[in-house]
């Protein structure tokens, strides 16, 4: 029935029987053109079925959203000429769609199959992820919340922090409420319990800012980040709103912990009960922890969103080699516009020292952690039998926590590490293909 199909469209501009009729793979959108682009030429967005974003020219966009399955290559090729305002051949679109769109899977193959491509391993991206809350839980929640997005309310939110920030690092201060938390350990199960749930609460924060601008947020869920669990929301969709509408996506989480630290407060003055002011000094430890532009937290995307260029990690090596004296511009900065060349140089050149410091201090780190997580581990199962024995069920939760948050940083160091030399390796045996020698160290190695 294919071939039929493919038969019956096949007429017109010289066509015979039998000519292809591209057409999208299975569960890739057309997403249009990427606003407020860092680029000289704004690029367009597409989305894979698997997620993965792709950007791709104007003249490729065209092409793809007249490749409909009806249409032969210069059926094709008349409509993206109209399109782009010049002429484009029926050999122009057979090669474009062969040599360019589906080795990227944002066409079909000629059989009409959508293989699956395997997505890049990003730089610093979370790995392990666990989808925990549908698509359509996500929506009923962010039904829930979008009010919180109305101008006024954000007006009188941040009007609310400024005012109680004023109360309590210069009048209130911390010292008290610290007392109170050192001298009631369990209360420290109850603290990393709201963390945990501001957390999710922070994630929340983005799903209903880029539903507010427009657009669809996907599952929350959870993964490992280098080293520490974290939690995630699928917010790709936000690359079809405007400059403001992916900030406001970008700046959801931190403000949802800025309306945690408000209702917080609030039980405070209900309660009296001071533990509950440490919560929100770690709301603020957080949100500047979130702030920071080197690793893919909330800073990260911002600035991506400032410059408009949305995987400024994929251009550390071109920027970088770019900056040599003598030796021609890479093709993936030279697209860029000036200023955000300027921008994005200054970035990588903080970023590439400052990412190597990280991980040197954590591979340094290891041993010893592992040796002291060794010890620990079998101490505080020790503990905990003897706490459930005695009946303290608290103090065994308390010890059950903290053996949690003991194994999980050895277990990220772990997979992390194993991730990433699988990944060098690899990537050495590809570069090797053809030298012998050079493999053969490899493999000596």
């Amino acid at each position: 029935m294919a071939t039929e199909t493919r038969d019956r469209k096949s007429v017109g501009n010289g066509a015979g029987p039998g000519a292809e009729v591209p057409k999208l793979s299975e569960g890739i959108e057309l997403i249009g053109e990427y606003e407020g682009s860092g680029f000289k030429e704004a690029p367009y967005i597409a989305r894979r079925g698997d997620g993965q974003v792709i950007q791709i020219s104007h003249l490729l966009h065209s092409v793809a959203e007249n490749s409909d399955g009806e249409r032969n290559f210069g059926q094709v090729a008349e409509r993206v000429s109209d399109d782009i305002g010049r002429k484009v051949s029926r050999d122009n679109v057979r090669f474009l769609v062969e040599k360019k769109l589906r080795p990227i899977g944002v066409l079909a193959a000629a059989d009409g199959s959508s293989p699956k491509l395997k997505r890049p391993d990003a730089l610093l991206a979370l790995k392990f992820r666990a989808a925990l809350i549908p698509e359509g839980a996500v929506r009923t929640v962010t039904t829930i919340f979008r009010p919180l997005f109305f101008p006024p309310v954000i007006v009188a939110v941040l009007a609310g922090i400024v005012a109680f920030d004023i109360w309590f690092f210069f009048v209130h201060g911390v010292a008290q409420s610290t007392r109170v938390l050192l001298y009631n350990p369990a209360l420290l199960l109850v603290v990393v319990g709201l963390v945990a749930l501001s957390a999710a609460f922070h994630e929340c924060g983005h799903a209903t800012a880029c539903r507010y601008g427009g657009a669809k947020p996907g599952v929350m869920g959870a993964g490992i980040y280098i080293v520490w669990p974290a939690f995630y929301t699928d917010v790709t969709d936000a690359y079809r709103l405007s400059k403001a509408g992916r900030l406001r996506t970008d700046l959801g989480g931190v403000y949802f912990n800025v309306i945690f630290s408000l209702i917080t407060a609030g039980v405070y003055y209900l309660t009296g009960f001071e533990w509950l002011l440490i919560l929100i000094l770690l709301q603020h430890v957080e949100i500047l922890h979130q702030f920071l532009p080197f690793l893919r937290l909330d800073g990260y995307y911002i600035i991506s969103d400032l410059t408009g260029v949305p995987d400024m990690f994929a251009r550390i090596r071109p920027t970088l080699r770019s900056l040599i004296p003598g030796r021609k511009m890479d093709k993936r900065v030279e697209e860029l516009k000036p200023w955000v060349r300027v921008v994005t140089s200054v970035y990588v050149i903080a970023l590439v020292p400052t990412l190597l410091a990280v991980f040197v201090l954590m591979l340094i780190s290891a041993p010893r952690m592992f040796a002291t997580a060794w010890d620990s581990f079998f101490v505080q199962v020790g503990r905990l039998s003897g706490a459930f024995s005695d009946g303290k069920v608290l103090a065994g939760v308390a010890g059950i926590v903290q053996t949690i948050t003991l194994v999980l940083p050895v277990l990220g160091i772990t997979l992390t590490t194993a991730r990433s030399s699988k990944s060098l390796g690899l990537a050495a045996w590809s570069k090797t293909a053809d030298r012998p020698a050079a493999r053969g160290a490899l493999v000596a190695a």
